[in-house]
């Protein structure tokens, strides 16, 4: 896996027993998202933040689907388990329904379809795509995370597409661990284009 995708995972799974409330009053400045070539930059204890990557697959207000490019911000340099040495952390505010882990196998086409609610998917092996209405495409691999807000895509006039496709890439199973969030959570993986 990426390091970058081990400290996205540390971010989304480290705290998943917390309630919001206290995951929120333990992630300081707090972990958010930002579009990928936002200028902005975190800095704790004297050090500069670095990059941690991820899509977003998301509804505009007419329905269609899009892919973002976005970046975490807001982690703190800190020792996570004392005495250790310091290292990037942050608490996810998003309250986890549940973790799966799922496999594609080889040759897998998931029609248009859109997510049953916000979640969070981690390639951890194999890759595979998502294709969204507007035809962006998106391709990953194993330590790349991408998260999928397309939920309340639906038809438009002249376009029975919902959603998105997701298909295996290659010859390998591709197999993701997806966080899905509980209804209603904070949609905090959405930064557009």
């Amino acid at each position: 896996m990426k390091n970058s995708s081990l400290l996205t995972l540390a971010i989304l799974c480290g705290f998943s027993a917390l309630s919001s409330a206290s995951a929120s009053a333990s992630a300081g400045p707090g972990v958010h998202p930002v579009r990928a070539d936002a200028p902005e930059q975190t800095i704790s204890n004297g050090k500069t933040q670095p990059p941690v990557k991820f899509a977003s697959v998301w509804a505009d207000s007419e329905g269609a689907t899009h892919i973002g490019h976005c970046r975490f911000e807001g982690l703190e340099y800190k020792s996570y388990a004392p005495p250790s040495a310091p290292q990037w952390i942050g608490v996810s505010p998003d309250e986890v329904e549940s973790i799966a882990y799922a496999v594609l196998p080889p040759g897998y086409v998931g029609s248009w379809h859109h997510a049953p609610g916000p979640q969070w998917v981690i390639t951890l092996s194999g890759k595979w795509s998502v294709e969204t209405t507007d035809g962006t495409t998106l391709v990953q691999g194993p330590g790349e995370v991408q998260f999928n807000a397309d939920s309340s895509s639906h038809p438009r006039p002249g376009d029975n597409r919902v959603g998105h496709i997701s298909r295996t890439v290659g010859n390998e199973p591709n197999v993701q661990l997806i966080i899905k969030l509980k209804p209603g959570a904070q949609n905090t993986g959405i930064c557009t284009r």
